[in-house]
């Protein structure tokens, strides 16, 4: 039997001759014309399909798709650029340590202050508000929400990484977090992954399933797109190890040649409620009990020796921070104790991330596999504890606080602006400010591709993550009709020569999030840091010299700053930026959201209550009227 094959068409060439010998000559003739048509149709459209198929088509033409290498994209939630042990912390991270000194760490990786931008950009290669995710949902003014670029969810018109990868034969998972999109078109399972055990909320209780702010409900987990339950001895960081292992032993086990797999962790470690098993939590204890001042220090000495800050350039002073001297014995034993809980919640992190490269080794998949290992934006400064309200809703909600438990299942540990502030050490203020420490993180790309070890100092951004897996991997980066390019530049030049810039130096990558903005040129950046502790000035610095933005140039250099304006201005426009109003603080739209979400999904209970109140009055009304006794007439009646 002979068949020509065309995009799922199949034409049974020996079953149509076949027919054609039950007719006459005549007919034989036209039904062999009609088959030799078929034949060129096909020959021509395959050809046709040949000119213009993307690369990855080629690709795979001339090199197997299972030879092809694996890719792991490791997200850690709120890590600073110096909590990793490879960036100079004390924090001891040596599984993580161990794929960067077999790499390449970037010293000046960018991604958004906020987690649902970065990780739309990461996964897309275009921008944020191109993407539909211009900042978190919850914080988004409601003027802005639903306009295009604040939808909330990933739009339509971008293609994500999981998507193109599958499409070239990948096998691609998820596990962790998301916070992309809930509804049914926009979870995972329905943008390019085939596996998925999800959460898609900006955090959740590390053991069990509940919230970790008042303005949440029940945490949305998700498996294959399904709303899911957590098992009784749930830590998060390693259950989704235990899933995204789950997801590649079951296709190695049932695919009868296994395909190379993408696979998406992205772990909630170390995101609000800080919490950790109490053996992490014990290797800590005594460890900060100098304070966050000389943590500072000795983080941006370890930066300098780990090369990734320059030994010339001065550390950040911004925003001013409390003195520890001046604390109490107990409030600086409290303080010391929630840092040693962040610092265990980071290490159980590398321990189960340890677990998943130790099962990729023992199955013969580690050699083969590009590992990315990343953090979706600097340190969380925020102390919900510190609201009135924070401590009746913890206890509501099975909470403590209390010093001796700290952190483990049932706590809620938080470290506050001032160790957050030692987390981004050396660089200026932490998450949700456009300052360096909020939005420069630590990079690190390890595997098959990767060629030179070391630090590079390239400027990169999270939009450049996506073309990266896509060379790596041999996968087309082309545009779909309809959809937005990706933006990005692949990384993979400094992966092979530490010395190569990405970007060209006049070139001009703006960002912004809810009224945190800038552009980045050269080696300079213009920025504006907002709420709650930015003042919304515009500031120019020079980051190779002043990585820790401690001079502003603004006045000196009056030219740069018109022309990087004009910049940032083009780019506003040029992504639909909405400008937050001049009040704008995130806390606090959080806080405003909430209450009009809650109003809003309970109109309905409005409506009855207040129809119910005008009935009650109407009847209580009657009643009276009913029961007041009758005047006697005023005039006689005429006979």
């Amino acid at each position: 039997m002979t068949f020509i094959t065309f995009d799922g068409l199949m034409i049974d060439i020996n079953s149509a001759v076949r027919k054609n010998s039950c007719m006459d000559q005549r007919a034989r003739a036209a039904s062999s014309r009609r088959a030799a048509e078929l034949i060129a149709l096909a020959a021509a459209l395959t050809t046709v399909t040949t000119l213009f198929a993307p690369t990855s088509m080629a690709a795979e033409g001339a090199t197997p798709v299972a030879s092809r290498p694996n890719v792991v994209v490791v997200v850690a939630d709120d890590v600073g650029f110096s909590d990793l042990g490879a960036y100079g912390s004390e924090i001891r991270t040596p599984h993580i340590d161990a794929i960067a000194s077999r790499g390449v760490m970037f010293s000046n990786f960018h991604v958004s202050p906020m987690c649902s931008p970065s990780r739309a950009m990461l996964l897309t290669g275009v921008d944020a508000h191109l993407a539909g995710v211009a900042s978190l949902y919850v914080a988004t003014p409601l003027r802005h929400r639903g306009r295009p670029g604040y939808e909330g969810e990933l739009r339509t018109d971008v293609v994500t990484v999981a998507s193109r990868l599958r499409d070239a034969g990948y096998r691609t998972y998820l596990s962790g977090k998301w916070n992309l999109g809930h509804t049914p078109t926009s979870l995972p399972s329905a943008r390019g992954f085939d596996r998925t055990f999800a959460l898609d909320s900006t955090g959740a209780d590390n053991f069990e399933k509940k919230p970790y702010l008042p303005i949440y409900g029940e945490p949305p987990w998700f498996a294959d797109g399904k709303p899911t339950d957590l098992p009784d001895d749930f830590y998060s960081s390693e259950h989704l190890v235990d899933k995204l292992v789950e997801f590649i032993a079951a296709d190695r086990t049932s695919a009868t040649q296994p395909r190379p797999f993408f696979a998406y962790l992205a772990f909630q470690a170390v995101h609000l409620p800080v919490q950790a098993p109490r053996e992490f939590i014990e290797r800590y204890e005594g460890v900060y009990d100098e304070g966050w001042d000389a943590l500072r220090r000795a983080r941006h000495l370890g930066a300098v020796e780990s090369g990734v800050f320059p030994p010339t350039a001065a550390p950040s002073d911004t925003p001013a921070q409390a003195d520890w001297a001046a604390l109490a014995p107990d409030e600086k034993a409290f303080a010391a104790k929630n840092m040693a809980v962040n610092a265990a919640m980071l290490e159980a992190m590398d321990h189960h991330f340890g677990r998943f490269v130790d099962y990729l080794d023992g199955t013969d998949l580690l050699a083969n596999t590009v590992f990315v290992v990343l953090s979706d934006n600097g340190p969380e400064a925020g102390d919900p504890a510190a609201s009135a309200t924070f401590d009746a809703w913890a206890e509501d909600v099975g909470y403590r606080r209390d010093l001796a438990t700290l952190g483990e299942r049932g706590s809620y540990a938080i470290i506050g602006p001032h160790f957050a502030r030692a987390a981004a050490a050396p660089l200026a203020y932490y998450k949700f400010h456009g300052g360096e420490g909020g939005i420069r993180v630590p990079l690190i790309i390890a595997g098959p591709g990767v060629e030179a070890r070391g630090v590079s100092p390239a400027f990169t951004y999270a939009t450049d993550i996506a073309p990266t897996l896509l060379e790596l991997t041999g996968t087309s980066g082309a545009t779909p009709s309809g959809k937005h390019p990706i933006s990005g530049r692949s990384l993979a030049p400094a992966l092979r020569n530490l010395g190569v810039d990405i970007h060209p130096p006049d070139a001009a990558i703006g960002f912004e999030t809810a009224g945190n903005a800038g552009v980045f040129k050269g080696d300079h950046k213009l920025v504006r840091v907002g709420a709650p502790d930015g003042d919304r000035q515009w500031r120019l610095f020079d980051l190779a010299e002043d990585p820790g933005e401690t001079r502003d140039l603004a006045v000196e250099q009056p030219q740069r700053l018109a022309q990087m304006l004009a910049d940032y201005e083009a780019y506003a426009a040029r992504v639909g930026v909405l400008e937050v109003p001049a009040a704008y603080s995130p806390t606090r739209q959080l806080l405003i959201n909430y209450l009009y979400d809650r109003a809003k999904a309970n109109l309905h209970l409005v409506i009855a209550g207040a129809g119910l109140v005008v009935v009650l009055f109407g009847l209580a009304v009657w009643l009276i009227r009913r029961r007041r006794p009758q005047r006697p007439p005023t005039h006689l009646p005429q006979e």
